[in-house]
């Protein structure tokens, strides 16, 4: 807030010739003047002490032994999937080979019962009717052959199923305790972070605090409107009576603290 001086002027009327001179200052009062000059001398301070602080310690948590562990469950788990790879591809090709040992296992009750049972049962039932060898033999065979194959086929695809099933569920398993490991060590790590954040924030609050009450403090003494003294002399001198020994301090500090140093 710097001291402004207007001087007006004005020839007197009446065929006088004496100059009127009026000057009108803008000046703190006393009071709050004081309070100025060192609200700006406390500025200075602190403008001299330096550029602010940066955070000392560490800003990222550490992180933790559980989530070290389970990063070398993860690695110990893909070695043995690697390991497993070659196993399962062997496993689902025999699932949906249908010549392989595992196929034929399952495939050949249906064609052995097919054979020995349910075949020599619709001859024995044709001869009995005298109607061996006819048509109506070879349509019930073929049904047959066509219920065996159908149960035979649903019967290899459950196998399939299954075969794909138990992959996933070895997989699966191979990896949870990695990933319930991993998930206590974020935990973890988590709330150390939310403690170094708040040891952060309270450097911060501390280092930021003197600047922010000097903000406030000069903020409430400009505010308050500062005094108007005139004074008027006619002729031909100019005074004031106001001394501007202390203004010119006030503005020199005010200089200061915006950069004049």
């Amino acid at each position: 807030m710097i001291p402004q001086q207007e001087n007006n002027m004005s020839g007197g009327g009446g065929g006088s010739n004496s100059p009127t001179y009026t000057t009108t200052i803008n000046e703190p009062f006393a009071g709050q003047r004081e309070a100025l000059l060192e609200a700006f001398g406390m500025a200075n301070q602190a403008f001299d002490a330096g550029a602010d602080r940066y955070y000392p310690g560490s800003e990222v948590a550490n992180q933790s032994f559980n989530t070290a562990t389970a990063q070398q469950l993860g690695l110990d788990a893909a070695g043995v999937q690697g390991a497993l790879g070659m196993g399962a591809a062997n496993a689902l090709n025999a699932a949906f080979d249908p010549l392989s040992a595992q196929s034929r296992a399952i495939t050949d009750p249906f064609v052995a019962d097919l054979q020995a049972k349910i075949l020599p049962g619709i001859g024995s039932q044709a001869i009995q009717q005298g109607a061996y060898g006819g048509d109506r033999q070879r349509i019930q065979e073929q049904s047959a052959v066509t219920a065996t194959t159908d149960a035979a086929t649903k019967a290899m695809l459950a196998n399939q199923q299954n075969a794909m099933q138990n992959l996933a569920g070895v997989q699966s398993g191979l990896l949870r305790p990695a990933a319930t490991v991993s998930e206590i060590g974020a935990q973890q790590e988590g709330y150390q972070q939310d403690l170094i954040n708040a040891d952060i924030n309270r450097f911060k609050f501390e280092q930021e605090a003197p600047q922010t009450s000097l903000d406030r403090l000069i903020s409430r003494i400009t505010g308050i409107n500062l005094g108007n003294v005139s004074n008027t002399t006619s002729g031909g001198g100019q005074s004031s009576g106001v001394d501007l020994g202390g203004l010119a301090g006030l503005g020199l500090a005010g200089a200061s603290l915006f950069g004049g140093k």
